[in-house]
Parts: structure tokens; sequence; C-alpha cells
């Protein structure tokens, strides 16, 4: 018996990292130099690299290859006020750790290590009001699971293109406040999951994961005055959640086809406020924008958000069905386009897509509502799906878009969509599921199409699945199940979906909340410092 207590105990230490005594690095100030010095010093998991506070620009950039756990910790503490409706929400918090980044690109990268935590928290970081914009002002990419931003101030005051490229990480940005002052901001932030070929092709081959860890979540923020808060790419998956949005501010999941990348994955966009400007009924020039959600691939859940200003919900748009976003090129070193004839001189169809008979190449690659497939390996013109070894349809799931439960007004004398269709090949009722009735549907949900809601109990016990019958069709959300939401009390929602003639299945949870990492955070203020650490100087 005591050796196998003995053997629990050392396999205990094996599993869980320990340190007699973690490793605090005080950054002699907040410049660059000092920062990458401090950064360099790391030798033991769970050290704080703590930089003080003061005001200064990093002329050159700072580059942190990890192999060991890590925060980086400023002294700034992060709080706002927002007006009912949330519009133009005020930082109130105080800038102690002011960094201005002039370093042209990448101001800072850091590649994260599998199996450690990184953390960034407390600190203020601007453009300067003059002098080089950068496209991906932070790069944040590799291995760790256990990522987080958090109680940092961003602004954007010059012609920026991105502030934070995010790469594999899977974590959580919680409790920021992004600003692009004067408006000029492209993108917050770019999600992505390039993988080893740098184009995305492993997640297309994994399933969806809806519900899971397995994401990178962004929640509790608030984003205002940018142009789009995050452009989902490169087979992206995100979790959007429970942020304020603030005018002319937007979001966007990427298409395959502007090159040789694939689309984004997949996303979540739940709990959110959208206020596109002052004035509900249009932006501060006094016209509304054309869509909350501009999105041209892969799958989605997208429900429970206050959506005010924009004329239409969700775009939809497969770009490679036309040349009016991206030319195409012809296989082996384009995509080609998504068509049954040829498109602007380059033939069609593409053996990239499906090609069903009568569907004009339906499904695409990538399509809107498509999921997991076969893998790709290489890059064009070497592209191949490696399952049949040539070019081929990758014989993707379907995996429908759902959206409902969203509060969404018409905007007077102006037509406004739910969902609205910029191609010929995605089709309610297959390729994407919308709650009713909805506002431009005054049908009542029966079990045939759509999405309805109420306790599980009161669903119809009949229901349509997708095509073939065996494949995911409509949506009932039952408001009476799923104990996700940790800090309210009670049931908070679970999505089934219909998967087989009159059969109803569980097939969708939200992941918990908050994120395990930002529990414990509060919603505003400087971090509690950390406890028991060896101090060193640098």
């Amino acid at each position: 018996m005591t050796r196998f207590i003995k053997w629990l105990l050392f396999a205990f230490l094996l599993i869980v990292p320990f340190s007699a005594e973690a490793q605090v690095i005080n950054a002699k100030s907040c410049s660059n130099t000092d920062v990458q010095n401090a950064l360099n010093s790391v030798a033991i998991d769970g050290s704080t690299v703590v930089v003080p506070a003061g005001s200064c620009t990093w002329t050159s950039a700072v580059t942190y290859n990890q192999s060991f756990s890590t925060t980086i910790q400023g002294q700034s503490t992060v709080t706002w006020t927002c007006p009912i409706p949330p519009v133009v929400c005020t930082f109130t918090g105080t800038d102690s750790t002011a960094i201005s980044l002039n370093t042209g690109n990448a101001a800072l990268t850091v590649h994260t290590a599998a199996g450690k935590y990184f953390r960034m928290t407390g600190l203020t970081i601007t453009s300067p009001s003059t002098g080089t914009a950068a496209y991906g002002t932070m790069n944040f990419n590799g291995g760790s699971t256990a990522f987080r931003i958090d109680h940092c101030h961003f602004n954007d005051q010059v012609n920026g293109d991105r502030w934070m490229g995010i790469d594999q990480v899977q974590g959580v940005i919680d409790h920021n406040f992004f600003d692009s002052s004067n408006s000029s901001n492209i993108f917050f932030m770019q999600p992505t999951n390039r993988g080893a070929g740098q184009f995305g092709n492993e997640v297309w081959a994994q399933p969806d994961n809806f519900g899971t860890s397995k994401f990178l979540f962004v929640e509790n923020n608030v984003f205002q005055n940018g142009t789009f808060v995050y452009d989902d790419a490169f087979g992206g998956t995100l979790v959007f959640r429970f942020n304020t949005v603030g005018q002319t501010s937007r979001v966007q999941t990427h298409g395959t086809g502007s090159g040789p990348s694939r689309g984004g994955r997949a996303a979540e966009i739940y709990g959110n406020t959208f206020y596109f400007s002052a004035n509900p009924n249009g932006n501060i020039n006094g016209s509304t924008f054309f869509a909350l959600v501009d999105l041209e691939a892969g799958t989605g859940l997208v429900w429970g958000n206050t959506v005010v200003g924009f004329k239409t919900l969700v775009r939809e748009d497969v770009v490679r069905t036309n040349n009016a976003t991206y030319p195409q090129n012809a296989t082996p070193t384009g995509f080609g386009f998504c068509s049954s004839s040829p498109i602007n001189g380059v033939p069609g169809p593409s053996a990239w897509d499906g090609n069903q008979s009568g569907q004009n190449g339906y499904p695409c690659l990538d399509n809107v509502g498509r999921g997991q497939g076969d893998p790709l390996t290489g890059g064009l013109p070497n592209l191949i799906n490696s399952t049949t070894g040539t070019i081929a349809w990758p014989h993707q799931v379907l995996s429908p878009y759902y959206v409902w439960n969203n509060v969404f007004p018409s905007i007077p004398n102006l037509s406004t969509f739910y969902w609205q269709n910029f191609d010929s090949v995605t089709v309610e009722n297959r390729d994407y599921y919308l709650q009713l009735p909805n506002i431009n549907e005054s049908a009542t949900f029966n079990g045939t199409a759509g999405i309805g809601q109420g306790t599980l109990a009161s669903k119809p016990s009949t229901c349509t699945a997708g095509p073939g019958g065996n494949t995911p069709g409509v949506g009932w959300w039952a408001t009476d199940q799923g104990n996700w939401n940790t800090s309210g009390s009670g049931s908070q929602g679970q999505l089934f979906v219909c998967t087989a003639t009159n059969t109803w299945s569980p097939y969708y949870t939200p992941y918990t909340y908050p994120h395990p990492l930002a529990i414990g955070s509060g919603t505003s203020g400087a971090p509690a410092p950390p406890k028991n650490l060896a101090a060193s100087v640098q």
C-alpha cells in the first residue's frame, strides 16, 4: 500500500508542474530593450515579467520564443462606461504602462509553447499618431492551449491593417478595451489556424468542435471605431461572446479563394451587443452599414445577439462563384471558380468542388454550411487531396449554419434582411437554418423548416433532417437545458437538431462561461499580483 501511494505521488509530480519558488523579473523600464532583456531572462515555469509604469516608444521589435509558462504584467488598469445603447464607450482606466509602437511590422511576436501558459495583462498599447502603420502589430502563435490577453487597452491612432495576428493558440482574450480613435483600423484581430503548410488545411480535416475549448475565445471586451473586429481566415476557429461592439465595427469570416489559403473554419457568435451608430436607423453619416456578419466560408452559430444599425444580419457570399471579389486561376495554380461553366476565361467546373448535377458547382470547396473533409496537403500548385492523391473534392460533410434568437429590428424605409445570399449555391434549410419567425419570414416553427425554441418538452415530435435523411436539419433551442453559464443560475440553453426523420439529437451546448482561464478576474481593474515569487531585477 505504501509503495502504491508513493507511485501515485510520483505520477502526480510528473503530471503537475511544480516549483518551490517561481520567478518575477522586473524590467528596468517599459522600453523594448528592457522588456526584451527581461523576457530573455525567463528560466522557470510560472515566471512573471513585470513591466513598470511609464511611457515608452518601441522602435524595434520584441520577440519571445517561449519555453516556460510566462506572464507579462503591466500596471495599467482597464475600466470603462458604456451608455445605453452602448454606441460609444468611454475608457475610464489608467494608462500607467503606456507603450507606443513605431516599428513598422510586428512590434511584438510571441511563439507560445505547447503545454505552457502565456498571459499578457495590464498594458496600454497604441500606435503613434504619426509614423509607420503596422500590419500584424502584435503576433501570437504556437501550441499553447492556455493563452490569455486580458485587462489591456489597445488604441489604434494611425492607418493600420491588423492589430493582432493570432495563430493556432487556444485560450481567451477578455476584459480589454479596443479603440481606433480616428476610425482608421481595418482588423482588430485575425484568428487563424495556418498549420504546417501555412494555409489552414489541417483544421479543415478536423471536426467542428462546437461547444468545446478548442477555439480562441474573445469575451467581455469593448471594440469600437474600427472597421472589422476580426477577420476569421486560414482555417480560423473563434468564439466571440458577450462583447460590446460600438460604432463602425463589424465582423468577417474570410473565404477560400483569395489566394492559396483556406477560409475561416468555424465561429460561434453569441450574447454580444452590436450598435453601428448613435442613430439606430443609420450610421454617423446617416446611412446604415450593409451587414454585421460578412460570411464567405465554413460553418457557425449566431445567436442571442442584439444588433442595431445594420441592413443585414448575415450576408453570405461564396466568393469563388463569381469574379466580383477576387480573380481565380485555373487548377493547379489556383482553385478555379465554383461554376459549371467558364468565368472570365477560366474553365469550369473545378475539380476542387463537388459539382452535383444541376447545382452550378455546389458544393463548393469550403462552402458556407460545410465542415470536415478529406485532408489536403501541400500548397498550390502542388496541393492535393491526400485521400485520393489527386486534385479532388474533399467530401466535406454538411454542417449547416444556424442563426436564432437575435434581436434585430427593422430599419424604417429600408429593406432589412435576417440573411442575404450573394450566390446561387447556398440554400436555406440545407446549408443554413434560421429562426422562425424572423424579420423576413412570418411562418411559425412546426418542425419542417428553420429553428424553433422553447422548453425541451415543447418541441414538435416530428422533424425534418437534412438531405438524405441522415444529415443535420431543423433546430430547436431548448431554453431549459444546458447548465453552462457558471456566472448565472439555472439552465442556459442547448441546441437540438433533427439528425434523421423525427429524431432529435443534442447538437450544441455552449462552452463554460466565463472561460476557465478568466474565472475570478472580475470585469475591471488590474489583475491580482502574483504570489510566492522570487524576484530578480534586469
